[in-house]
């Protein structure tokens, strides 16, 4: 069984096995101690991204927010991937956006993001839209919600406090990275911050720390 499985199947698991809690911190504590190697990325979308599998079309992801001002909202996009999204400790909310063509008076244009070594380019394209809040859902600590690929939300933390969540991803044909930007926006290239192996290891092992319990700040 690979990893991803084997964290899909312990989504929400109340059994004596081993939950997601257990497996992620162990997953964290092979981080922080140099078992497992690999460098946590300080995303755009404005948290620290740890990517523990890259398989094909699947993928995992323990994304950490750092504390935020109440109610701080991230940018509106959507992904070429499907996703279930498990909240490891904290409260993540996941606001579904619904984005409506609107050439006549746009508030945004959307831009394609495409990703490759370890850079982001954003493109823009001829779509003007309009966006409105559908409906939000706040996940606490065991909680999990899911979203489509090409699904637009954006990712709001209600408290100003740390969060952290599990991530499972599976890309699917088709859809691309979008994100909404400034109607008159321009193309512009984000390259993603990679953390040395000191901050990594400080990253994963306070997260194991807050999932665990050792930390009650989550």
């Amino acid at each position: 069984m690979n990893l991803f499985t084997t964290l899909e199947r312990a989504t929400g698991r109340t059994t004596a096995e081993p939950g997601l809690d257990g497996l992620v911190g162990g997953l964290l504590a092979e981080v922080a101690s140099g078992a497992r190697s690999l460098r946590a990325v300080a995303h755009p979308l404005g948290f620290y991204c740890l990517p523990v599998l890259r398989d094909g079309a699947y993928g995992v992801c323990v994304h950490v927010f750092d504390p935020v001002p109440a109610g701080a909202e991230r940018e509106i996009h959507c992904h070429s991937w499907e996703l279930k999204s498990s909240v490891l400790y904290g409260r993540v909310g996941n606001l579904r956006v619904g984005v409506y063509d609107e050439p006549g008076r746009p508030t945004h244009r959307a831009f394609e993001v495409y990703s490759a070594g370890g850079a982001d380019e954003i493109r823009p394209t001829p779509r003007l839209v309009r966006w409105e809040p559908l409906a939000e859902q706040t996940s606490a600590r065991g909680e999990t919600y899911t979203l489509g690929a090409g699904e637009f939300h954006a990712t709001v933390l209600p408290d100003a406090a740390p969060a952290a969540t599990v991530v499972l991803g599976r890309t699917v044909p088709g859809p691309v990275d979008v994100v909404l930007g400034p109607v008159d926006g321009t193309a512009r290239r984000v390259v993603r911050r990679l953390c040395d192996a000191a901050r990594t290891a400080r990253i994963a092992d306070e997260a194991a720390r807050r999932i665990s319990g050792q930390d009650r700040t989550g």
